[in-house]
């Protein structure tokens, strides 16, 4: 594939830093052969008397931190272009620059920084995420742990994936090699030498490598958006120092470009990140930074934690503001965005929640309960029996706990896309189902000064009726714009209207007065009057499929029917169906037949085969995989999971994957 093909104008930035990039990256091997001189030099000068030990073991530290640089392009494939025939080469460079390290073996380091950049910030999968806290001494002990969580992780809940598993063998070599080495050493004399070449030079340099390469470029570590989870700060003098970090975010976004290229990319794509919202701090004059300070100050940037698109998308993690029993088993969870941030969404839109669960991440959408105008953003979550991620918010989440948000997502929106006028609104809810019927209520009953509400709520039984407070208390605002009515198996008594069930004679009495048809007998046909009315359904899938037929009976405009879809239907296959195989991080493996106009996801929840994924509309990119081999269908560019220049790269979506001929797929 052309990896220089042209999109929008966002995202052909995401092709020219491979301008900036050559065959060979001749400035990180010449850093390479730098760093071995210096050793050579530092060593044999302090052993000979000619350079103090403290300043030997300064310089060694310096050396030791520049080593990590080109451990770091090594494992990014960043030395040499794909393909090239001195690959082998990049890898030997890698492990070399390792040894002085003492802590990072190569191959181990390559595997598990890629999980850094896949999911930055995510507490549980991030490798580098800084756990605990904010003070000084936390900070500092979380500089020394880091190295020890990547042997950690991978030996626990990476223990399953190959791919790890494969780096067990040169790890176990590495460090018999490494601490042999320095206990022979230190036997035979030379313990003063191990200390002051190599021990402490390490304890130095691993400080400064992940103070820059992990806390204060990702700090609060929050964010989860590509464009504000790693800041900027820049400085020419900082930028030899620090050998690009300061660029941190460049490095992020374009992670096979060499370190001595970041600034230069920076500067060509300044004009993209400022109005995208990247974090870009100024150091002032001093360390080479702007002439004119008007940018926030280092680690004081507010869109570390903004929220992407303009307020329009989030994906970050918040915690839990406000926990509200609503029944016996469900609860509202409320979330303050920083700074007091509101998020741009329309009524009935779903957020994706996302915890580490069971040894997994757990990803499932809920639908927000508040209305836009609201201080707070608000979501409910009823408990299911087999449900591991709404029994843990339900029973085990306390105020104060993180959760990762994304969103907003979702089609079923007030107001509507017609453009009509709209004087009632008739609203038809079932079980949780009232979630996003609840945000549309409010925000149709604040905007539409004289409109008429009409809700009906079916629930199994008066406990589990959500959020009866608060649409008791919008009757009470509304007195007279709304009514609504329970499908209860008992009567709650008093002035709250109910009826038993919510079956097709009981519908058809409930919503005679909103909806009529006049006969044209003139021309024997049978019309509909416009009432200037919308219906929005969601619940259980018999409940929608009765009041669609009702509303196709009476012939309502289908413009003006509105229904959540929950569950996806598999479609027929039409034409050749073609082997699709599908590779997991467990290790484990499926295959499916997949048609050209199904995709692999709806086959293989049709057959029970687990593919993670959460949205399943191609809104989220949860279930981006690899195309290993085969031709995959283009997914269209209106497709936010995944861009263009990704699909280039050979990735897809397997809720959007429509294969072409037999193809093969890996969990990334």
């Amino acid at each position: 594939m052309n990896a220089h093909t042209k999109f929008n104008s966002a995202i052909d930035y995401d092709s020219l830093w491979q301008h900036h990039t050559r065959d060979v990256a001749w400035g990180t091997i010449a850093l390479f052969f730098g760093i071995l001189s210096g050793y050579a030099v530092v060593i044999i000068s302090a052993l000979n008397g000619q350079l103090h030990y403290g300043l030997a073991s300064a310089a060694c530290s310096v050396l030791s931190f520049a080593s990590f640089t080109v451990m770091h392009d090594a494992g990014h494939g960043s030395i040499f272009r794909m393909g090239s025939s001195f690959k082998p080469l990049e890898t030997l460079l890698g492990w070399t620059s390792s040894l002085v390290l003492l802590l990072i073996p190569y191959r181990l380091f390559q595997r598990i920084h890629d999980r850094h950049h896949a999911f930055t910030n995510e507490p549980e999968r991030d490798p580098d995420h800084f756990s605990f806290g904010e003070k000084w001494y936390q900070i500092l002990a979380n500089s020394y742990w880091v190295p020890f969580q990547y042997y950690l992780m991978s030996v626990t809940t990476l223990r399953g994936q190959k791919l790890f598993r494969d780096t067990y063998p040169s790890t176990i070599a590495y460090l018999c090699l490494v601490y042999g080495s320095l206990m022979a050493l230190t036997i035979n004399g030379f313990g003063l030498e191990v200390l002051t070449f190599m021990v402490i030079p390490t304890a130095i340099a691993l400080f400064f490598l992940v103070m820059f390469f992990d806390y204060v470029p990702h700090h609060p570590h929050k964010s989860l958006d590509r464009m504000h989870n790693t800041r900027i700060f820049p400085s020419k003098v900082l930028n030899i120092i620090l050998l690009g970090q300061n660029y941190h975010l460049i490095h992020h976004m374009y992670p096979r470009l060499p370190w001595y290229q970041y600034q230069g990319v920076y500067r060509q794509i300044l004009p993209f990140l400022e109005k995208e919202g990247a974090p870009i701090e100024d150091l002032g004059r001093l360390l080479g930074g702007p002439s004119v300070p008007v940018r926030p100050s280092l680690l004081n940037s507010p869109n570390a934690t903004a929220l992407g698109s303009n307020g329009h998308q989030l994906n970050m993690r918040l915690s839990v503001a406000a926990k509200t029993r609503l029944c016996d088993d469900a609860v509202e969870l409320k979330f303050v965005l920083p700074s007091a941030q509101k998020l741009v969404f329309s009524s009935g839109q779903y957020l994706m929640i996302s915890k580490w669960l069971a040894g997994e991440q757990q990803t499932r959408c809920y639908s927000i309960c508040s209305a836009p105008g609201e201080q707070q953003l608000a979501i409910g979550i009823r408990r299911t029996d087999n449900g591991l991620v709404s029994r843990y918010l339900n029973d085990e989440i306390r105020v104060g706990d993180e959760l990762i948000v994304q969103g907003p997502f979702g089609e079923f929106t007030f107001p509507p896309a017609h453009n009509q006028a709209i004087k009632t609104l008739v609203l038809i809810a079932g079980g949780s189902g009232i979630t996003p019927i609840l945000s549309i209520l409010k925000t149709f009953l604040s905007e539409k000064a004289d409109g008429m509400a009409h809700l009906f709520y079916a629930c199994r039984d008066e406990a589990s009726i959500m959020f009866y407070k608060q649409i008791d208390s919008l009757q009470e605002q509304y007195r007279g714009r709304l009514t609504v009515t329970y499908a209860l198996p008992e009567n709650l008594g008093g002035n709250v209207r109910s009826v038993e069930r919510f079956d097709r004679p009981m519908l058809e009495a409930c919503l005679e007065p909103l909806t009529k048809t006049d006969e044209t007998t003139e021309l024997g046909s049978t019309t509909s009057t416009p009432l200037e009315t919308d219906f929005y359904v969601c619940g259980p899938a018999g409940l929608k499929t009765s009041v669609c037929d009702l509303l196709d009976d009476r012939k309502v405009d289908l413009a003006r029917v509105h229904v959540e879809e929950f569950e996806s239907t598999l479609a027929e296959p039409k034409g050749e169906q073609f082997p699709v195989a599908l590779n997991f991080h467990t290790g484990s493996s499926a295959s499916v037949r997949v048609a050209s106009n199904q995709t692999v996801l709806e086959v293989a929840k049709h057959q029970n085969v687990s593919v993670p994924h959460a949205c399943g509309a191609g809104t989220c990119g949860t279930c981006k995989m690899k195309v290993e081999s085969g031709v995959v269908e283009r997914i269209p560019d209106a497709i936010p999971g995944i861009t263009g220049f990704e699909q280039d790269a050979g990735f897809t979506l397997a809720c959007q994957c429509k294969p072409q001929g037999p193809i093969t797929l890996s969990e990334i």
